[in-house]
């Protein structure tokens, strides 16, 4: 009997591999089990989305989400404005970017008709918004966004989505779980310069080389490569949640009563960073002329309909007020003149009046996480009733 070679051995071993593969590439399509992956290594913001990759995201809710050819979760906006056009900008992280529903069902994007019937607001021109907002963004990298992404549209108007839930902790390194991200240097309570040692952390090295671009590249149309990293993260975060005094860990215990009552160095030091990135961002508009509004978003606890939910955990972190966050940054833009908008006080009293969650989906938990289509339904009314009343 004739032995077969090593080389045709190897052959047929890889052809069989292949056909596996193949398989079961063709099973996770017909089945539409997908992971996409948004976002890729950037320079100048530490990350930022894949232009023109898409997918449907499923971890919470369900959205399809399809990132425009420069990079936003949007549709294609020419960066010419048009005659008589009132373009609105939006800042914000992962509530304006809003992976768990679909485009036309995201706050922003209903701002354009709500705010039409706002004839003083737009005097007859059309109303365009356009969507800046990259999820895990902290303020600095919203600042930065302005600088280097915003200004080539030429908006009239430019809208900070805050949601201080996350951003203000995100502003710190020595706070936010984040470690390839941009910080601001802050020396004798005054922002000096951009920390770039991001650019030789361990996950932005791995997502800026040549292996991990070709890996990016491959996951936008590979379901089994998706499958993998999915399996990766899901095996990370299981570490994470297993440590015992792990940094993300105490994040979580952190945010729920310092957040609401800042106490020590680092959350003093936050706050600090966090309001002059603001008057940076709000000094940045009125050097281009253009207009700027600070909204403050809703966290989940906040507008929950459970009264003994909410009386439990402000029992549990010593809370007084459980609008902090939002009380304070109303009361600094008074101080500093900048147009403020808060929407989660009402919002609360709409939850309680319905008995209607407007964060969480069935896939994961109701009452927790992302606004729901509810919520962004909510808000964007809200929000757009404001600006017309700010005019």
């Amino acid at each position: 009997m004739k032995k077969i070679s090593f080389k045709k051995k190897l052959f047929f071993f890889s052809f069989f591999l292949f056909i596996i593969f193949f398989l079961v590439e063709i099973f996770l399509r017909i089945t539409n089990i997908e992971y996409p992956i948004f976002q890729k290594s950037d320079p100048i913001r530490g990350f930022s989305l894949v232009p023109n990759s898409s997918g449907t995201w499923r971890r919470e809710g369900e959205g399809k989400i399809r990132i425009n050819s420069d990079g936003l979760r949007d549709i294609e906006h020419q960066l010419k404005k048009p005659a008589n056009t009132l373009r609105i900008a939006i800042l914000g992280d992962s509530f304006a970017e809003a992976r768990s529903i679909n485009l036309e069902d995201t706050f922003w994007f209903k701002l354009k008709d709500n705010l039409k019937k706002c004839n003083k607001f737009h005097n007859g021109k059309k109303i365009e918004v356009i969507n800046f907002g990259v999820s895990e963004y902290g303020t600095t990298q919203q600042y930065l966004t302005l600088k280097n992404n915003v200004w080539k549209y030429d908006p009239d108007l430019i809208l900070l989505a805050f949601y201080s839930g996350n951003d203000v902790s995100d502003n710190l390194k020595g706070l936010s779980t984040k470690k390839y991200r941009p910080y601001f240097k802050f020396i004798d309570n005054k922002l000096v310069e951009i920390d770039e040692t991001f650019l030789y952390s361990k996950p932005y090295k791995i997502l800026n080389s040549i292996p991990g671009k070709i890996f990016i590249k491959i996951s936008q149309y590979s379901r089994i490569s998706q499958l993998f990293r999915e399996a990766y993260v899901q095996q990370y975060f299981k570490k994470q949640r297993n440590k015992k005094n792990n940094k993300f860990g105490n994040q979580l215990i952190i945010n729920s009563s310092n957040l609401y009552n800042p106490s020590g160095e680092n959350w003093s030091r936050a706050w600090s960073i966090t309001e002059n990135i603001i008057l940076l961002i709000n000094n940045e508009i009125e050097k281009n002329k253009k207009k700027f509004i600070l909204v403050t978003l809703s966290n989940p606890i906040q507008v929950d309909f459970d009264l003994n939910k909410l009386n439990n955990f402000t029992k549990l972190n010593n809370i007084e007020d459980i609008f902090y966050p939002e009380n304070r940054l109303e009361n600094f833009s008074k101080k500093n003149s900048i147009n403020f908008i808060q929407i989660s006080k009402r919002m609360r009293e709409i939850a309680i009046k319905d008995k209607v969650y407007f964060h969480g989906f069935n896939n994961s938990k109701l009452g927790e996480g992302h606004w729901n289509i509810e919520g962004h339904d909510l808000a964007s009314k809200l929000i757009s009733n404001d600006i017309c009343n700010l005019n």
